[in-house]
Parts: C-alpha cells; sequence; structure tokens
C-alpha cells in the first residue's frame, strides 16, 4: 500500500504561489513522508522519485531571472524567490533526516521491524543509499542559491542539513576528481569508435550492429565505474558520483552544488574545523579542493573567480611547502608516459600534473580581473601553489608557463619567482648541485623565453624581457665556476645573438615610437616610449656584462 498510497500523493503535489502556503506544503509532505515509512523495499529508489517531483514542481514556480519569458511569468501571479523556492523544498527534506548523523539505517532497520542479524548489510546499505539521496537533493538546492545577505541564511541551514545527513567529508569532496578519473580511463581504455556509438544512422533509426555496440560501451563503461569507485572505496555511492546514467537528473551530485558546500566550509572558521577533523593529509584536501577552485575561476562571473581565489588561498595555507611532488614534463617530454591500459591510468591518474592547469586558470584569473588588489591577491595564490612544489618539480613547472603563457605581464611575474628561486638556491648552501636552477636548464629556458619574446611585440614583453636580462646578469656574475653553461663562448654567441636581435627590432620600435615619424603619434610615443626605455636600459647593462 506504501507504493500506491506514494505515487498517489506525488501525482496530488501540487505548489501555487497564489494559493499555496509553507502549512499547505508541509500538509503534502506529512502525506508523502507517511507513504514512504509504509514502505518495506527499495525505498531509496522511491525517495529519490518523490525528492525529484518536489524539486521540479517547487522550482517550475521560482523565477529564473530576467531571462525568464512573459508567456512563462503570466501563469503565476509572483513568481518564487529562490530562497522561498528552497524553503518550501526543505519543508520536505529536513524531515527525512534523522536527528543522529548515524542513525539512518536505525530508522530503516526500526521501520522493517528487522531483527536478522543476516539482513544488516543490507540495511546498512538501503540507509546510506537513503541518505546519499537526500545529499543530492541538498546539493541540487546548494546550487542554485545566490551569494546574497538574504541567501546566506538558507545556505547555511542547508550546508548543516548535508552535514547531519552522516556521509563522510571527503565523499563529496573526491567527487569531481573521481568524475575526472573515470572520464580518463574511459578514454585511455574504450576505442576511440565508441565516441560516436550513440550517433544515429541513415534514416534516424540505429541499426543492430549500432545497438550492439551501444550495449557494450554501456558495459565497458559500467566495469570502469566500479574499478575506479572500488580504488577510491567509493563503491556504495557509484551511483550518485557518476557524471550521468541515474532515474533522474538531480541524483548526479551536483558539481556546483558541492563547489559551493566546500566553499561554506573552508571560509567558515568554525565549519573548517569539522571540515578538516577526517583529514588524510593537507595536500590531499589541496588536491580535491582546487578541483573546485578552478572550476569556479573558469566562471563568467567576477564573483565566482573571486570565491574560487578564496578557496584555494584558504586550501593553500593547510600545505606546506616544497612537499607535493607532480610528474611535470621535463624539457617536453612527459615524466610518466602515456597509460596503455586501465590500471596503467589509474596508477598515473594522482601522480599527473594537475598543477601546472590549476595555476593557468588562476592566472587568467588574475588576467580577467579589473582591481589591481584583486590581481595581486591572484598572483599571492600562484606563487602560494608554486611554493607547494618540490624544487625540481617547481622548476620544470614554471619553465612549462613560461613558455606557454599568452601574457607579457603575467609571464614577467612568473619569471620574477624563477628569478627569486634561482637566487634562494644559489644563496643556501644546503642546494643540490643538480638542482635545475644551479645547471644549465635555467640557462637554457632564460634562452627559450628571450627567443620567444624577441619574436612579440616589444612593449608587451618589455616587463618579461626586464626580468629575464636580470637573472642572466644575475647568473654571469654568480656563476664564476660555469656550472650553468653561462660562460662558455658557444653560450655567450647564443645568447647574445639573442640580444642583437631584440636590439636591431627595438632600435625599429624607438624610431616608430618617436612623434615626428607618424602624423598624430604623440599618444603612441606616450605610451610606449618608457617601455621601451626599460628594455633599452636592461639591454644595455647585459651586453656591458657580457662584452
Amino acid at each position: 500500500m506504501g507504493k500506491e498510497e506514494l505515487l498517489t500523493a506525488l501525482a496530488d503535489f501540487h505548489v501555487d504561489r497564489g494559493t499555496t502556503t509553507e502549512v499547505d506544503v508541509r500538509t503534502q509532505c506529512a502525506v508523502l513522508h507517511d507513504a514512504l515509512r509504509d514502505i518495506r523495499r527499495n525505498r531509496w529508489r522511491l525517495l529519490e522519485d518523490a525528492c525529484s517531483v518536489v524539486l521540479r514542481r517547487v522550482f517550475e514556480l521560482v523565477a529564473s531571472g530576467p531571462q525568464e519569458t512573459d508567456q512563462r511569468l503570466q501563469c503565476r501571479a509572483q513568481p518564487l524567490s529562490t530562497v522561498e523556492g528552497i524553503t518550501l523544498c526543505l519543508c520536505f527534506l529536513e524531515p527525512l533526516i534523522p536527528p543522529s548523523t548515524a542513525s539512518m539505517d536505525q530508522v530503516w532497520a526500526r521501520d522493517n521491524n528487522n531483527n536478522d542479524d543476516k539482513d544488516d548489510r543490507d540495511d546498512q546499505e538501503e540507509g546510506w543509499k537513503q541518505r546519499a539521496v537526500l545529499v543530492a537533493a541538498l546539493l541540487h538546492l546548494l546550487a542554485a542559491v545566490a551569494s546574497t545577505a538574504r541567501a546566506s541564511e538558507v545556505t547555511a541551514r542547508v550546508v548543516a542539513n548535508i552535514l547531519q545527513c552522516g556521509i563522510d567529508v571527503y565523499v563529496l569532496f573526491a567527487t569531481l576528481r573521481f568524475r575526472e578519473e573515470l572520464a580518463a580511463c574511459c578514454r585511455a581504455v574504450l576505442p576511440s569508435s565508441l565516441e560516436s556509438s550513440d550517433t544515429e544512422s541513415e534514416g534516424g533509426f540505429i541499426n543492430e550492429d549500432e545497438a550492439t555496440t551501444n550495449a557494450f560501451a554501456l558495459e565497458d563503461a559500467r566495469w570502469i565505474s566500479e574499478q575506479v569507485a572500488r580504488t577510491w572505496g567509493l563503491t556504495k555511492f557509484r551511483y550518485f558520483l557518476q557524471p550521468s546514467g541515474q532515474a533522474h537528473a538531480f541524483a548526479a551530485w551536483s558539481r556546483h552544488g558541492i563547489s559551493n558546500f566546500v566553499y561554506a566550509l573552508l571560509v567558515d572558521d568554525q565549519r573548517r574545523e569539522n571540515a578538516l577533523s577526517v583529514i588524510v593529509s593537507p595536500l590531499s584536501w589541496l588536491f580535491h579542493v582546487a578541483a573546485y577552485a578552478q572550476d569556479m575561476m573558469q566562471s563568467e562571473t567576477h564573483q565566482d573567480r573571486s570565491r574560487g581565489l578564496e578557496l584555494l588561498r584558504v586550501a593553500g595555507k593547510l600545505s606546506r611547502r616544497e612537499k607535493l611532488s607532480v610528474m611535470v614534463e621535463n624539457g617536453g617530454e612527459s615524466a610518466r608516459g602515456t597509460a596503455q591500459s586501465f590500471r596503467d591510468q589509474a596508477a598515473s591518474f594522482f601522480n599527473r600534473d594537475w598543477m601546472s592547469p590549476l595555476i593557468q586558470v588562476t592566472i587568467n584569473a588574475m588576467v580577467s580581473f579589473l582591481e589591481a588588489k584583486d590581481r595581486s591577491a591572484a598572483l599571492m595564490v600562484v606563487k602560494e601553489l608554486i611554493n607547494k612544489l618540490a624544487v625540481n618539480d617547481r622548476f620544470w613547472l614554471l619553465r612549462g608557463l613560461l613558455l606557454t603563457c599568452p601574457y607579457g605581464n603575467a609571464s614577467a611575474a612568473l619569471l620574477d619567482i624563477v628569478r627569486e628561486n634561482a637566487v634562494e638556491t644559489w644563496s643556501s648552501t644546503r642546494a643540490s648541485p643538480s638542482s635545475p636552477f644551479k645547471t644549465a636548464a635555467i640557462y637554457l629556458l632564460l634562452c627559450d623565453v628571450l627567443r620567444q619574446a624577441a619574436e612579440r611585440d616589444l612593449v608587451f614583453q618589455a616587463d618579461l624581457l626586464a626580468s629575464s636580462m636580470s637573472l642572466v646578469r644575475f647568473l654571469y656574475i654568480r656563476d664564476k665556476d660555469n656550472e650553468t653553461g653561462i660562460r662558455s663562448e658557444a653560450c655567450e654567441d647564443g645568447i647574445q645573438e639573442v640580444l642583437l636581435r631584440i636590439g636591431r627590432r627595438l632600435q625599429v620600435k624607438m624610431d616608430e615610437a618617436m612623434p615626428c615619424h607618424v602624423v598624430g603619434a604623440e599618444s603612441y610615443s606616450a605610451e610606449n616610449v618608457p617601455h621601451l626605455m626599460i628594455v633599452e636600459a636592461a639591454l644595455c647593462s647585459t651586453l656591458e656584462l657580457l662584452n
């Protein structure tokens, strides 16, 4: 009877902004709760159905923003605000959350009058799945919350409800990295032909061969999902961790919802203590949190980018310097190679270079900020992240960033970090002689950077060129034993050739910048001459030293 009553109650469930009050919603939800309690088997599946119906019915009446059409607005006298919609959804969800984080499976066993030890594991699994469904619904609500003063209260309420569900914070934090590995393993293991396996054949129908291929692809993907979930210790949550394949769209734990959850936990000092109580290592937290911060910083809104930056700043404080080691590409060669099997791919995932993409996104966010204080804060985060790496990995990461960064000022900032590390390495008595900051690697990096900058606009590359030549002078003065090779004749000729090339281009740019050269070019001259003079001064000092 419970299932039939539930289906009837779901069919009758309705919310109308003009006539339905919160009391009315609570009354309807009480009927749903009673029906759910009468269900004995697979209650979590029906709970998923019920959550889907309630969320959908309520959010159909929530104003979606200024882009909402007049036709939709005419269907309701006064559309619900997002906060009002979330509040109504919580009327259904909160009574389903047990008062104790460890009691969901006990509630399930009590409702079933189950005293048989043989079924304890089934009861526990059922309890975990019910928790996961509730977490999925709450994350869906959290994803809809905008950062406003009014929304802060409902955000705190939803976060508290998620924590009360009793699922480890680590499981939620690991969701995005789990999905990344799942996608990486599928790409490595499944044939490339499967990418188009879901396309329709001529005439709009899928033929028998294509249907068989689809079935095999789904089976392979399911197997990979099981293996990855087992590796991460997340088997019981696999259904919710996958990015798709659930019965209802909300049941896949919302990436944006988890981002807001992570942010709410880590920026609040009191909540942060509870979140970090299950910490395995600070660097593991940085690994997981960075995925959400990176996602936020790729947003088009300034607010989300700032939140992502703040999240990285807080997570970075938890980790010690020079302790992180990742397999950064060394001189263009991948240190880990290409994974050829599922086992190889899974083994390489945690050691892959995840810092370079993270720092690239942070630099993109830094460049996009209009306020100088925001750019300075972003640069501090970049430096903090780079300092987490072991010295050798730090050098190769900086090398890769320098040779791919399209922004002259950002590249100059990165080279300043290289120079700071070089000065620190050469000043330390404990530095390894094989450190790339003391070998030919740093000289070759300078050659590559100068050659690349020499072929670009010297005005935009002025800071980078000045920083590069400053480091050339430092190495030439400090490296008396020619450990880097900078004093070798071949090396001197090589770098001098690049510097002379820069000098010739600089002279042309200086001539072009003169007001007498182009009619009406006074404003052009005023903007560019100071940058060109910086390059000229650095160039003269460097050539004088080398000669």
